[in-house]
């Protein structure tokens, strides 16, 4: 397992923990819900395959592309910033529900 799935999967179980907290505490919409729980499920798809289905991609309309493509960024990159978001997105949940 390579650092990507690793992440992927960390990244998927924080989004697991933040949908459930939502779901029980009552704390946004459906929508957030969807929101997360598509998150989840491709990143658990990431981690799993190593790369999304070919079924996704095809949907998508080529719009989400295969990591071994030179033009997409860096995990390097854009993996510390989605888990700041995330933190961010998590300590404004915790600040406002207190």
């Amino acid at each position: 397992m390579n650092t990507n799935r690793i992440a992927a999967c960390m990244l998927s179980f924080l989004l697991l923990a933040l949908l459930g907290w939502s779901v029980f505490a009552g704390v946004g919409d459906i929508r957030t819900w969807i929101m997360l729980g598509v998150g989840t499920a491709l990143g658990a798809l990431y981690a799993v395959f190593g790369r999304l289905p070919d079924w996704i991609i095809e949907y998508s309309g080529g719009s989400i592309t295969d990591d071994d493509d030179p033009s997409n960024i860096s995990p390097r990159v854009y993996l510390p910033i989605i888990l700041g978001i995330i933190v961010v997105a998590v300590t404004v949940f915790v600040v406002v529900m207190r």
